[in-house]
């Protein structure tokens, strides 16, 4: 086996990944079920990709967009908490679109 890519994606995306492969009639155990166990259990938003798509669209990183995607914060201290992360200060502006854009996506 050979890896391809790395990149930081939310766990929801991880999980619908694994099960395409069980789809294609591939095995997934080990740490990939119960990575897809873990991911189903903590799943938090209705339509992850578009949610983390309109995230990197804002200029998140892949890493906060994740994480956003994964936390999904409802308030400006969690979102701000996870900006910390980024090379660059974020307007508060952003923060109020993060903050509407998890609501409209995530339930709680």
């Amino acid at each position: 086996m050979k890896i391809l890519e790395v990149k930081n994606i939310p766990l929801a995306l991880v999980l619908k990944k694994l099960s395409e492969c069980e789809k294609k009639g591939l095995v997934v155990k080990g740490l990939a079920r119960r990575t897809m166990e873990l991911a189903e259990a903590l799943k938090k938003c209705d339509d992850p990709e578009a949610l983390y798509e309109e995230l990197v669209k804002l200029g998140l990183s892949d890493l906060t967009a994740s994480m956003v995607v994964d936390i999904a914060p409802r308030d400006r201290d969690e979102v701000r908490m996870l900006l910390s992360f980024e090379p660059k200060d974020v307007s508060d502006e952003v923060v109020s679109r993060i903050i509407d854009l998890v609501s409209s996506h995530c339930r709680r």
